[in-house]
């Protein structure tokens, strides 16, 4: 990637601070915190911010980190290139010279990962993880989840060549394997699916499924694929309508409107809503499931009904025409 000013790269790093606030829910960024190294299971809080370096650094295991290490760690990738266009989409008002479309690959995999699914699924009763989550166990069944008990980590499959996985453990974080795929992206095939629920992680979507198991709802697993859902909304011509509920925080919100936007430039109807706006200190679909499972549910019947009434209202206005 050519830059005409690589100066502009350090304009990021200051903004570490707001993703250790924003991103890893550290409060106190000048206070010690349990080290950010996936591989250091750091029992005491020992790493610390320091805004003279813009890095945190561990004084146990000496891990040493600026906004690019965390975002590679965050979502897998060791690639500086494709660390900056993730930072320019989490603060894209940072001025810095990239290319403006982040495109979708396909990192074609013949891997086949079945029989590992099979071993994993072999296993889920070692882990109370979604348990725990509140996540229906039918589901857990029905998209034969999985664990691997020597990851420590929760495995989704989401097609034969592809899967996601969660680390049990907070140290640990999400991994993908196989292509970049979205959860359960191929109800975009199907115009019959006139209302899908698009939300940021695995977790927040089966949470959905778990108040209402007639739900349909795509998972983008991370907000940054969001491009994948307009490439594929092209691809398969999918013309229904989608319900956009992303996180209750600023980027999740940022980036509800900068869909929108987007699908309205497709000719797509969506609706941006917040289903937990009224429940104190929540971030997330799952963790309303877990604090307060009836007003979740409450929220969601009273959202999703006036969103039906209006599909039908419009169906109705387009047969008059």
């Amino acid at each position: 990637m050519y830059l005409k000013d690589r100066t502009n790269i350090d304009n990021y790093k200051p903004l570490l601070a707001d993703y250790l606030k924003s991103k890893k829910g550290i409060h106190n960024i000048y206070k010690p915190f349990r080290c950010l190294n996936p591989e250091h299971k750091d029992v005491h809080p020992s790493m610390s911010y320091t805004d003279k370096y813009n890095i945190c650094k561990c004084f146990s295991c000496g891990a040493s980190y600026d906004l690019f290490d965390l975002i590679g760690i965050d979502y897998c990738t060791t690639s500086f290139k494709d660390q900056l266009k993730i930072a320019s989409e989490i603060y894209p008002n940072v001025e810095i010279d990239i290319p403006k479309v982040f495109n979708v690959y396909e990192n074609f995999n013949d891997v086949n990962y079945e029989n590992y699914f099979i071993k994993c699924q072999n296993n889920i009763d070692k882990t109370d993880y979604l348990l725990k989550r509140n996540i229906d166990s039918k589901l857990i069944n029905k998209y034969k989840i999985g664990y691997d008990k020597f990851k420590d980590m929760v495995i989704f499959p989401i097609n034969s060549n592809s899967y996601f996985a969660r680390g049990v453990n907070k140290n640990l974080k999400i991994k993908s394997r196989g292509n970049s795929y979205l959860w359960n992206e191929e109800l975009l095939k199907n115009n019959d699916n006139d209302l899908i629920y698009i939300t940021e992680s695995i977790i927040d979507s089966l949470s959905l499924e778990t108040i209402d198991n007639n739900v349909k709802t795509i998972a983008l697993n991370g907000l940054v694929n969001y491009k994948r859902l307009l490439k594929l909304i092209e691809k398969y011509e999918y013309n229904g309508n989608l319900v956009l509920a992303f996180d209750n925080d600023k980027t999740g919100l940022m980036y509800q409107e900068k869909v929108k936007n987007e699908l309205s430039r497709l000719g797509i109807h969506s609706f941006s809503i917040t289903l937990i706006s009224n429940m104190d200190g929540v971030k997330d679909i799952n963790e309303a499931l877990i604090n307060d499972k009836v007003k979740l549910k409450n929220n969601y019947k009273y959202f999703n009904g006036n969103i039906k009434k209006y599909i039908e209202k419009s169906k109705e206005s387009e047969l008059t025409l």
